[in-house]
């Protein structure tokens, strides 16, 4: 898989890679990332069909899910980090 550019944005880190006929769009915040894999005949060929696909609808969701993804990340670190000291006595 190759790196074959990165899409500017004020948030989020946009990648865009290919290897053979795919192309995946990889998207990150903080700790969290998705990615959306497009094949041979999608519409989505190389950066500049990835970047169309990018549109302020598409990002809003992109947007809701990274708040869902990161309120998860949270919960379950919390959930580990509370049941590393349930262990010990209470002095």
């Amino acid at each position: 898989m190759r790196i074959i550019g990165e899409i500017p944005h004020a948030v989020y880190k946009i990648t865009v890679l290919k290897m053979n006929e795919r192309v995946t769009i990889q998207i990150e915040d903080r700790l969290v990332s998705q990615s959306f894999v497009f094949r041979d005949g999608s519409g989505v060929k190389d950066l500049a069909t990835a970047e169309q696909l990018l549109t302020f609808d598409f990002l809003q969701k992109v947007s809701t899910r990274f708040k869902s993804m990161n309120a998860d990340y949270a919960e379950a670190l919390e959930k580990i980090n509370n049941d590393q000291f349930d262990d010990f006595d209470i002095i």
